[in-house]
């Protein structure tokens, strides 16, 4: 029987080394942008919900921030308002509040320099009967790492739960005493 010129060894390393290769192809194929999105009313006036929304400050109180090396900068609220973040197991990134309307609207981009990836949303709110609709949507890239082409599949969809978990969780802090500016 024949071998042919190649031996075991060779054929497994070779073809482990064809698999890899198109694995990272495809990665490098697929999409690395992402959209989420997410709604909830809150019974209570936009003016009870926007304070938590326009300030760094106000977010650390409704949503998950990292445990070290949180630094703030720029305007206290509004358009500059800034928080940074040098953690050991997060990386380094920063949150910017970009613009606000008071009452309606702000706009925030998240950059994490590990990778360039960033994301870019948005919550606006509009009165409905005695509550507030909050609208969060976000939007964002991943980079050109062929790996995270394939997170970015499933990313939409979690993304947009996450948001749905944080809405819920400002809607609770909306409604204890505690939640004043």
């Amino acid at each position: 029987m024949s071998r042919g010129p190649f031996s075991l060894g060779t054929v497994v390393l070779g073809g482990g080394g064809l698999l890899l290769t198109l694995f990272l192809l495809v990665g490098w194929l697929l999409p690395s942008s992402w959209e989420a999105e997410a709604t909830l009313v809150i019974p209570a006036p936009p003016a009870a919900v926007y304070p938590l929304l326009d300030s760094p400050e106000g977010w650390q109180r409704w949503t998950p921030w990292p445990e070290s090396g949180v630094q703030r900068s720029g305007v206290t609220r509004g358009g500059g308002a800034t928080l940074s973040w040098d953690d050991p197991e997060l990386g380094a990134g920063s949150f910017t509040i970009v613009s606000a309307t008071e009452n309606q609207r702000v706009d925030y981009a998240v950059r994490v320099d590990e990778g360039d990836m960033r994301t870019d949303g948005t919550l606006t709110l509009a009165p409905e009967g005695a509550g507030t609709r909050v609208q969060w949507r976000e939007e964002g890239d991943l980079g050109w790492n062929p790996l995270m082409g394939y997170w970015a599949l499933s990313l939409s969809r979690a993304q947009s739960e996450e948001l749905a978990k944080g809405l819920e969780r400002l809607r609770t802090l909306v409604g204890s005493p505690a939640a004043g500016p």
